[in-house]
């Protein structure tokens, strides 16, 4: 901390706010994957209607750890998450058919691919984000087609919280994805599934 003396002998703080523009800008730098996640959370939770919106990226979720797991390469999962989010949105505008049934068609594609290049044999690796894969997409198909709306809209919620978790355990152990993936992940997962959980 610096000081300067004026003429009155009034000490003169105003050198210390660079400083303190650059300790921000700093820790915003570094923490740009939980900005990211408020800031796609804000905006998701503003458009929620019965939370049954947000059964597709339920699905795509799970999709984005399981395919990193299958090509073994960690930063994939933002590739991952950049190409399956319009199709998981835009897809059923175009063609009618369900954007969920797409990405649960996607799933044995990468599990096939894993297990000829030999990653079945992590068990934090394929094995566990195939397991994950079966809980967070048949949660989605259930709150679409099998309950009412409203417990569906719930279900999508606790799932999407459920999938919070997940990222938090993967961030702890700094594996399948880049951990800069799993704080973004973590961040909105938690802040979507509760508003939805608020507003259904």
């Amino acid at each position: 901390m610096t000081e300067k003396k004026t003429f009155a002998g009034v000490h003169d703080h105003t050198e210390d706010a660079p400083h303190a523009r650059g300790r921000w800008t700093g820790a915003l730098m570094h923490r740009w994957p939980t900005a990211l996640g408020i800031a796609v959370a804000a905006l998701a939770a503003f458009d929620a209607q019965d939370g049954l919106e947000f059964a597709e990226l339920t699905v795509l979720m799970a999709l984005v750890y399981l395919g990193a797991a299958a090509l073994d390469r960690r930063w994939a999962a933002w590739v991952m998450l950049l190409a399956g989010l319009p199709l998981a949105f835009f897809i059923s505008s175009i063609s009618g058919i369900d954007p969920s049934v797409v990405l649960l068609v996607a799933a044995p594609v990468f599990l096939v691919l894993g297990v000829a290049r030999g990653q079945w044999q992590r068990p934090d690796g394929l094995p566990l984000q195939t397991a994950g894969m079966l809980a967070f997409g048949s949660t989605a198909l259930v709150a679409l087609y099998y309950v009412y709306p409203d417990l569906g809209g719930k279900l999508v919620g606790i799932a999407i919280l459920g999938h919070a978790a997940w990222d938090a355990y993967h961030y702890l152990r700094d594996r399948v994805v880049v951990r800069s993936y799993a704080e973004f992940c973590a961040i909105m997962d938690l802040l979507l599934g509760a508003a939805i959980l608020f507003l259904t």
